[in-house]
């Protein structure tokens, strides 16, 4: 599998502009499976009392709800290039499209900073301890996802056709991912600012740090790149070369673990290793193939899979709230906290599944069929929070 996305450049604007990659099915139900899985890991982590939090199960479970993230972040890029690529030519130069996306990515930014303030008021920020700034300036998913959106948009506008962009993202990406244990030690103990260093290491609290989480959506639009290339024979995006890169990439990320060779002086597996970045990616690769293969042989309704990818990002703020409690809301972990049995647990889990489901179903048809209210409601609801704070 290579990273070609097309023939002489003349060619490749036509298909740019002209016709556009489909999308892919499997795609969006991963979005939604990886979404939802987070929604009941975070209900699992909030309201199961810790000594439930053991055993054979519960390890193989813990393994994979270490892959969501990786899913999620690994989707986002995916969808970013393939929504991209279908208006190539208006992203190549300053546009309402492109500024209207940067907007929205900026959006993200600002909500994922919101979501973690850790005063009622405006006022009480002159109050603020150190450990109070630091969790205010903790870099989670909206905060990674949003930045690294935002650059690959200006990747589009610098390296004009899709050809340039894949090789260079697939570049930035690698560079992410090795300098990811050197950044993490140089960022925690240097004396850059807080908020900075917060993007570049999570020993300062950050659970979603550019390095290296950027490379995952980086890598996500790099294989979308892969499947634009068959876009005109979707059938040529063959699974099995997708399963057979992801068998490779798990067999290197895991051998090169168990080599007796130091190549980072600090260096922690389950935190800031390329290995394990290999490996991950490479499992979702596995993932995507069986799901490409699953969509093939079996009719899933389209239209809802693809309308519940779309607010996958209003279904983490909305359960995030929910759960961890805001600004604005307690959460569950303040109401009843880690003191449930698996039962009533459960009974949460699928309750929340179910409103996430209904909350993501019908935001997408209300934003389609009265897009002027839908805006007229997120505004309110930006000036409500802002108004929160005064």
């Amino acid at each position: 599998m290579s990273l070609r996305t097309g023939g002489s450049e003349s060619k490749t604007r036509m298909t740019a502009s002209g016709a556009s990659p489909k999308r892919l099915l499997a795609v969006d139900l991963a979005r939604v499976i990886a979404i939802l899985f987070m929604v009941q890991g975070h209900t699992l982590d909030v309201l199961l009392d810790p000594t439930y939090r053991h055993g054979f199960l519960f390890d193989k479970w813990l393994y994979l709800r270490g892959l969501t993230a990786p899913t999620f972040f690994m989707l986002s890029g995916f969808s970013f290039f393939i929504a991209t690529a279908k208006h190539w030519e208006s992203h190549l130069a300053l546009s309402f499209p492109m500024l209207k996306r940067l907007r929205r990515f900026l959006f993200f930014v600002l909500l994922g900073y919101a979501m973690h303030v850790p005063v009622r008021t405006v006022h009480e920020v002159k109050w603020l301890d150190a450990a109070g700034w630091q969790s205010w300036f903790q870099v989670d998913v909206l905060q990674c996802i949003g930045l690294t959106l935002a650059s690959l948009q200006l990747l589009v506008f610098l390296t004009k056709t899709p050809q340039r962009f894949a090789w260079t993202a697939a570049t930035i990406g690698t560079l992410i991912v090795l300098l990811t244990p050197i950044t993490w030690t140089l960022a925690s103990s240097s004396r850059i600012p807080a908020w900075l260093g917060a993007y570049f290491t999570g020993y300062t609290g950050s659970w979603f740090p550019v390095f290296p989480w950027a490379g995952y959506v980086m890598f996500g639009a790099v294989l979308a790149s892969v499947y634009r290339h068959y876009s005109t024979n979707p059938q040529g995006f063959s699974l099995w070369k997708l399963a057979g890169v992801g068998g490779v990439l798990v067999m290197v990320g895991t051998g090169l673990q168990r080599l007796p060779v130091i190549i980072y002086r600090h260096v922690e597996y389950w935190r800031d290793s390329p290995n394990l970045f290999l490996t991950r990616v490479g499992l979702v690769c596995l993932i995507l193939s069986s799901l490409i293969y699953l969509t093939r042989r079996i009719h899933i309704p389209e239209k809802p899979v693809q309308a519940l990818a779309q607010q996958s990002l209003t279904i983490y703020f909305v359960h995030i709230c929910i759960l961890y409690g805001s600004l604005w809301n307690p959460g569950l972990r303040q109401k009843i906290g880690a003191t449930l049995t698996p039962l009533p647990t459960f009974g949460w889990i699928w309750a929340l599944l179910l409103g996430m489901t209904i909350l993501g179903l019908t935001w997408n048809w209300f934003k389609k069929a009265e897009p002027r209210r839908s805006y007229l409601v997120q505004a309110a609801i930006v000036i409500a929070a802002a108004y929160s704070l005064s």
